[in-house]
């Protein structure tokens, strides 16, 4: 008897989500959608895009999703400001869709869903895109006619790429840097000053945003975004639970049993990424940036990750400690309506 081959039709649907209250509701599937991608598992939470939206009255949500079988397979995190669909203008350093590693059909339907003529908006645009990202490989896939301009790079992001130790990894850099760090850890040791990653078991979660935003502001004053009311409304939401989640790692200098600086990390899905940080003018003799950045690429490779990752901006410190970079850029569609 011949074998009967049996299809199994799987059913596709799509969604968008325009209130916040709808959005949360789907926050659990958001963030197990997430631990499965390649999208850093900070930036891309369900939390960071809620957080954006409650502290922005100027954007309107436009989350879209694909469910196959009724099963989260994709979220394309979007608002509407004006009459352009975009990511939310946060301080995110890295956006994507969220689909499952190497979900090509899912990330590439959602696309094709997002450019359909019956969207609603005329233009797209993807920002601050790696060109690894989900949203880069599916338009690549398309080729899509309604791309409005080429892939334009904004910026770089300098990073390490990890070995299997710090040791390795120090060896490739310059020997008066690898004197210059010795030095700072020797000074800091002998005045019982020392590096501790924050632990969400010990220290409150609630306290971040203050402990931060106060070293923060201390070193930068109104030079960083940061300073706006908005912004620090935004740490105070999402902090906490990214930090309770580890999706955020917070390194801590400490004189004694005082914090004088701290450095605060988004993880990756293979990378730790320095995201900002601060310090007390008193803790500029210990050479607070060395020892947290240090302290941060050890945990990292302890972590068998395979970046430290800078984030966008050339300044010159990240040169001395980088040995790769990677551009990101943004894409934008026309939308035919």
């Amino acid at each position: 008897m011949a074998a009967v081959e049996t299809t199994i039709a799987i059913s596709t649907s799509y969604e968008v989500l325009t209130q916040l209250d709808a959005i949360k509701l789907i926050a659990p599937e958001w963030n197990r959608l997430l631990a499965e991608s390649s999208c850093n598992l900070a930036f891309s939470s369900a939390q960071w895009f809620i957080a954006n939206c409650d502290v922005n009255p100027n954007v309107q949500p436009h989350v879209l999703i694909a469910r196959r079988d009724g099963i989260l397979a994709a979220v394309l995190p979007l608002v509407l400001n004006g009459d352009v669909v975009t990511f939310p203008d946060d301080e995110s350093d890295y956006n994507d869709m969220v689909t499952a590693r190497d979900d090509t059909a899912a990330m590439t339907d959602l696309l094709v869903h997002a450019l359909s003529a019956s969207a609603g908006y005329p233009r797209l645009i993807l920002s601050r895109l790696r060109d690894d990202s989900n949203c880069m490989r599916s338009a690549q896939i398309l080729k899509p006619d309604a791309l409005d301009r080429p892939y334009t790079g904004d910026t770089t992001c300098p990073y390490v790429r990890l070995g299997s130790s710090y040791e390795e990894y120090l060896s490739t850099r310059s020997k008066s840097f690898r004197t210059s760090l010795i030095q700072a850890h020797n000074y800091a040791e002998r005045n019982n000053v020392l590096v501790r990653e924050l632990d969400p078991e010990s220290f409150p979660a609630e306290h971040l945003p203050d402990v931060f935003l106060s070293l923060h502001l201390n070193r930068f004053a109104q030079e960083t975004s940061l300073s706006s009311p908005p912004a620090q409304s935004f740490v105070r939401k999402v902090f906490p639970s990214l930090f309770a989640e580890r999706r955020l790692r917070a390194f801590a200098l400490f004189e004694a049993d005082r914090i004088v600086a701290i450095s605060l990390c988004m993880a990756g899905a293979n990378s730790l990424c320095l995201w900002n940080g601060g310090f007390t003018r008193s803790a500029e003799r210990w050479s607070p940036g060395k020892l947290l950045i240090s302290a941060g690429i050890k945990r990292a490779i302890a972590l068998n990750l395979a970046e430290y990752d800078f984030l966008r901006g050339k300044e010159a410190y990240k040169s001395r400690w980088a040995n790769d970079a990677r551009d990101i850029g943004q894409l934008e569609f026309q939308i035919g309506i």
